[in-house]
């Protein structure tokens, strides 16, 4: 897509941000980066090429302003909050929020890539749905390159480098933390890492301890069909009084 100088600056400007600057024009989003690298540029060229995934942000085009590239076309989800900023949303329409994002994200690793940078703030509910965004960090899987903020240590301290499961298990601790209106990965990050044995520890004397704790043995297997997908918590979940009790435990731990 090339535009003019005249016709990018009459977009409505919505925010910077420390990479890029963003435009609306109906419900798409231009973000017109400030510095790209040539992988960074490639690996969004590959994903522009491939099938659209339903209900994400993923790049669906670049933009050149005067025959100049200057960076992606997104979709843009007006009514959309992050998993981080929840509220007035039912449990199904939560429920549907995370599966959505767990297709999406099972996508993106089929087309042989790692998002690397799960957090709640990438991840998007509204009354349509879940919505994966800000693709910006995605390598291709065994990729050396690795830009994400919020990283991942098993229980050695070792440093999970973009992992398919290492996706799947952050995505999960975003999954509960909108059930339990918590970021839950910024409450465990640990010396600026999210750190499996802390999450074990967090999880201790809940419904759910074990749950969480055969994802932090299969975290490291190379089959991402042994990671507990959401369907396995859903009995606890809908479990009213047993979601109470632990969420009474859960929000009182993140708060001491």
């Amino acid at each position: 897509m090339n535009i003019s100088e005249e016709k990018y600056s009459s977009l409505e400007k919505l925010f910077d941000s420390r990479t890029a600057e963003f435009r609306r024009k109906g419900n798409l989003l231009f973000k017109n980066y400030y510095f790209l690298t040539k992988e960074i540029k490639d690996n969004l060229e590959y994903l522009i090429n491939k099938p659209y995934i339903l209900g994400s942000g993923i790049p669906i085009d670049e933009f050149f302003i005067n025959d100049s590239f200057k960076g992606v076309v997104i979709n843009y989800f007006k009514d959309a909050v992050s998993f981080s900023k929840v509220n007035n949303f039912s449990i199904e329409e939560k429920i549907k929020a995370c599966n959505d994002i767990s297709r999406q994200l099972n996508e993106l690793h089929d087309y042989g890539m790692c998002f690397n940078d799960i957090q709640c703030d990438n991840l998007l509910i509204d009354k349509d749905g879940g919505h994966l965004i800000d693709f910006d960090s995605s390598t291709f899987v065994g990729s050396t390159e690795y830009s994400c903020r919020y990283r991942l240590i098993d229980t050695y301290g070792n440093d999970v480098l973009s992992s398919v499961n290492g996706d799947l298990y952050k995505a999960l601790i975003c999954y509960l933390s909108i059930f339990y209106n918590i970021d839950l990965e910024k409450t465990l990050k640990y010396n600026g890492f999210l750190s499996v044995s802390v999450v074990s520890d967090f999880f201790e004397n809940t419904s759910i301890a074990e749950l969480v704790n055969d994802i932090t043995i299969d975290i490291f297997s190379n089959n991402k069909e042994l990671l507990p997908n959401m369907k396995v918590f859903l009995p606890f979940l809908l479990d009213e009084e047993r979601f109470n009790y632990d969420s009474e435990k859960i929000i009182k731990k993140a708060k001491g």
